[in-house]
């Protein structure tokens, strides 16, 4: 039997792509502050405009990946997560940010993850010195079956736009 719930949809961005006040929506940690909207209905422009124009202006770095960076990051990523034995089902690693769908069990993926962004990091230190990645990744657990087909289905669109991509190809999450 599938206990969906040991599978994790976890997102990381790259430094610098997603800030507080972000047009898209935000919710800080904590959610102490959050917008009205969400990334798919954004939220009036105005709402949290200070807020945007002063994370910009704090901001040292935004980061974006290329084409060539982002195939070592998948393979990074991948390695590490191979090794660390939690499988991956499927991960897009687009210019902005990284999808997987992991199976951690009931282990906190947002470590796990965090390894595994490590190495992705530490391979393009040449290229890009510094901290690469967002503050934190952000892991949804998997409900059911629906769910998970689902997550599939949306990492997997990722490609349309250019992302990286490792599909395990299954059927089933076993």
């Amino acid at each position: 039997m599938t206990v969906w719930r040991d599978w994790v949809h976890i997102t990381c961005s790259a430094r610098g792509q997603w800030l507080p006040g972000d047009a898209r929506g935000f919710r800080d940690h904590g959610h102490r502050i959050h917008s009205s909207g969400t990334y798919r209905d954004p939220p009036p422009l105005h709402e949290h405009a200070g807020l945007r124009v002063h994370a910009a202006k704090i901001n040292q770095m935004v980061v974006a990946f290329t084409p060539a960076q982002r195939v070592t990051i998948g393979e990074a990523m991948l390695e590490k997560l191979a090794a660390m034995e939690f499988p991956v089902r499927i991960l897009a690693v687009a210019a902005t940010h990284v999808h997987a769908l992991i199976r951690v069990g009931e282990q906190d993926a947002i470590p796990i993850v965090g390894r595994a962004k490590q190495l992705a990091s530490h391979r393009l230190r040449q290229e890009l010195a510094g901290t690469i990645w967002g503050e934190r990744s952000h892991p949804e657990r998997i409900t059911c079956e629906g769910h998970y087909r689902n997550v599939v289905d949306y990492i997997g669109h990722h490609r349309l736009d250019g992302a990286w991509m490792w599909d395990r190809h299954a059927d089933s999450p076993a």
